[in-house]
């Protein structure tokens, strides 16, 4: 019997699987590399929110609204100062009211280089505040037309609230120097025609409003009186009065 020696055909395999180790580093790294920039898309997201959460925090249009506010208002306080200014000195002068009742000038004569006289000023004083108030270091000054011929310090006084007072100021016989002065051009016109002599009374002091140490406020007085119109009685002696007085400054 003859042997079969011819070889059956052999069934090769065909390799059905891969390398699974290489294919699954492959896997991992590309799972890997989507994971990193999903993360990182999430950060930038969530770094992104956070600042648009930080804007919303800071609320830039209530800063704008409350700094143009605060320049409006700093604004209309500079623009309003001047008529501020002069409500507080029209309330201090209608607290503290000064009128003055009557100026009289005795043995007032003049030459070319002087001016000698007795002066007579009798002031109504009032304090219609909510103080008392004391006055001192005081001066007054007398006036004719713009010349000043006349300085004098006068005495210090008290007036409790509500209270009024007549003032007396006089200044005894002084002979002043008023070189090229018109003054005596003046008192001549003023006895040859009638014609009145326009005075101006200027009073400067300091007042101090309070009694008790701790409450005291030391404010600058400066009152004018005038025009006040004069005329002769006598051949030596000129009077003038009343006129209302005003409080410029303090």
């Amino acid at each position: 019997m003859e042997e079969n020696t011819s070889t059956s055909p052999r069934r090769i395999r065909r390799p059905d699987r891969y390398d699974r180790v290489g294919t699954l580093e492959v896997e991992d790294q590309a799972h890997t590399t989507t994971s990193t920039e999903s993360e990182l898309r999430t950060l930038f997201h969530d770094l992104n929110v956070q600042m648009r959460s930080a804007c919303n925090v800071i609320d830039w249009d209530r800063i704008f609204m409350t700094a143009l506010a605060t320049i409006s208002l700093v604004l209309v306080v500079f623009a309003f100062f001047p008529y501020l200014q002069t409500q507080i000195v029209t309330d201090q002068e209608f607290q503290h009211l000064f009128v003055l009742k009557s100026l009289t000038i005795s043995e007032f004569q003049a030459a070319p280089d002087r001016v000698t006289g007795k002066c007579d000023v009798r002031f109504n004083i009032s304090n219609l505040g909510e103080r008392s108030i004391y006055h001192e270091t005081s001066v007054m000054s007398i006036f004719l037309d713009h010349e000043l011929l006349w300085v004098s310090r006068t005495g210090d006084f008290f007036i409790s609230v509500g209270d009024y007072m007549l003032f007396n100021v006089t200044i005894n016989t002084t002979a002043i120097s008023v070189p090229a002065s018109f003054v005596p051009t003046a008192l001549i016109e003023s006895r040859s025609f009638h014609k009145p002599l326009l005075f101006k009374i200027k009073y400067d002091g300091m007042v101090r409003e309070g009694l008790a140490a701790w409450y005291e406020e030391r404010t600058h007085v400066y009152v004018v009186c005038g025009w006040v119109e004069m005329q002769f009685i006598n051949e030596s002696t000129i009077r003038g009065g009343p006129a209302n007085c005003t409080l410029e400054n303090s």
